[in-house]
């Protein structure tokens, strides 16, 4: 029953095309809505997890990443002096490589959605659809866009970030019929005003580093303690850069301030650009020489938000990523859990044996699940790890020197060992060995076909197929 579903995405951003390539993996039919007229070039630079990587490997992309990436050598901290507090380093002595199969990776967004997106079809992405209005009955999902088209789908997906078009009106549905949580009204926290870059492709004898194999983090605490800045070097001889403003002036300062700014833009980076120009970096430049490098197009001013919703599905609609747990990106987990929450959510989709609202709903309960906890606890530890990353106080201060002087290195190995035990794959597509000591939490190969659109029973050879290459 799973092939003759019809699944619709609202979203073209990372979630939204993994899912993408899922379903096109698994021949299900399906359709991409996106809000904007292309895919966005703005961003910093995202952390690919060793967690998510067996996905990529197995749909036959990782190579195309890793070319466009640098893997993560280490993270130092930085007074405003850039005297350096402490280092984490991803090399030694503990080798993420080695006991986890890969390093993490580092890559400008727009390159890792370009990469995506080339593997999307592109009659299968829509753009300038914009969704206004969404309406199920028992039969399926209706969908009305802002240009006036209509769409109609059996499962209705929203992968639409954290201002969500999908959650705002299934939200609105369920608080109508009282069934909607006080804690799903409640606006979305937000304490960081973010302006983010990536150069264009600098001269490596000005800035040598940018050569290094590894991507070396410098981050810089300012004096005042309200300010933060991370330069991280891409492949291309590129640095994203990011400045973080931290500030509490209230709810009400908060909520003016997402109504103003509710999505990313390039209107009001120039304008904050301005106050952090003459910050020095450890290259030998200031922010503004960086700035300057940076394309305006690519440059913009981000709102960090973090907020769980207890509320991720009703009915045939479900909310993946961003629109049911967003995070602050400082500990490098929103990309990648957007990621997992995709690939749970397609192997439990060719599962579906019938197309009744019950059984989805059976379905999206048990995504609900294995992934609800999980986003609860990142939300958590985004929230702590904002404070530890960019604020100077005497607690974080000695937090940071015992984490990056004193703190035995076994501690952060069992930390990593609880973060990559799962290192997922596809269930309806052949296995990838997976490398490292550390050995993942096991897969059972699911019965479903994507060549046949059907499921068929397993010999005892496939079983024992699938058994070995679970334990290598």
């Amino acid at each position: 029953m799973a092939s003759n579903i019809k699944v619709l995405i609202v979203g073209a951003g990372i979630g939204g095309l993994t899912l993408g390539i899922l379903l096109e993996r698994a021949n299900i039919n399906y359709e991409i809505l996106e809000k904007h007229s292309h895919h966005s070039t703005v961003g910093s630079a995202i952390c690919l997890v060793p967690s998510v990587q067996p996905l990529f490997r197995q749909l036959g992309i990782l190579e195309e990443i890793q070319r466009l990436s640098k893997p993560f050598g280490s993270m130092a901290f930085r007074d405003d002096k850039l005297e350096c507090i402490g280092t984490y380093s991803s090399r030694t002595p503990l080798d993420i490589k080695e006991r986890y199969g890969e390093y993490c990776l580092i890559i400008a967004r727009r390159d890792f959605c370009g990469i995506l997106s080339a593997h999307v079809p592109q009659s299968k992405i829509h753009y300038n659809k914009r969704v206004l209005e969404i309406r199920q009955n028992v039969g399926e999902v209706i969908v009305q866009c802002s240009d006036r088209s209509t769409h109609h789908c059996d499962i209705l997906v929203g992968a639409d970030g954290a201002y969500s078009a999908v959650r705002q009106c299934l939200h609105q549905e369920l608080s109508a019929r009282g069934l909607l949580p006080k804690q799903d009204l409640m606006p979305m926290g937000y304490q960081y005003d973010c302006l983010v870059g990536v150069t264009e492709p600098l001269d490596p004898h000005l800035i040598p580093s940018l050569t290094d194999k590894f991507s070396d983090f410098q981050t810089v605490l300012s004096k005042d303690s309200t300010c933060s800045y991370w330069c991280i070097p891409l492949t291309e001889n590129r640095i994203s850069w990011m400045v973080v403003k931290y500030h509490d002036r209230g709810k009400k300062y908060a909520e003016e301030q997402i109504f103003k700014i509710s999505d990313w833009g390039t209107d009001a980076a120039e304008a904050m650009s301005y106050e952090y120009r003459q910050l020095k970096t450890i290259y030998g430049c200031e922010l503004g020489y960086l700035f300057d490098k940076t394309s305006k197009e690519s440059m913009a001013k981000v709102m960090l938000e973090e907020k769980y919703y207890k509320t991720w599905y009703s009915g045939r609609v479900v909310l993946t990523g961003d629109a049911c747990h967003k995070v602050v990106p400082f500990g490098g987990q929103g990309a990648n859990q957007s990621i997992l929450d995709m690939l749970t959510l397609a192997n439990l989709l060719v599962e579906l044996q019938d197309n009744t609202v019950p059984e989805i709903e059976q379905v999206f309960a048990a995504y609900f699940k294995e992934r609800a906890s999980i986003g609860r606890s990142i939300v958590q530890m985004s929230s702590r790890l904002g404070h530890i990353m960019n604020r100077k106080s005497w607690l974080n201060d000695i937090v940071r020197k015992v984490a990056l002087r004193i703190q035995p290195r076994w501690i952060s190995q069992i930390v990593n060992d609880r973060m990559s035990y799962d290192r997922p794959q596809a269930t309806f597509l052949p296995f990838v060995e997976i490398g490292g000591v550390y050995r993942p939490r096991p897969q059972t190969r699911s019965s479903y076909d994507p060549a046949t659109r059907s499921f068929t029973r397993r010999s005892s050879v496939d079983t024992e197929g699938e058994m070995r290459i679970q334990t290598i």
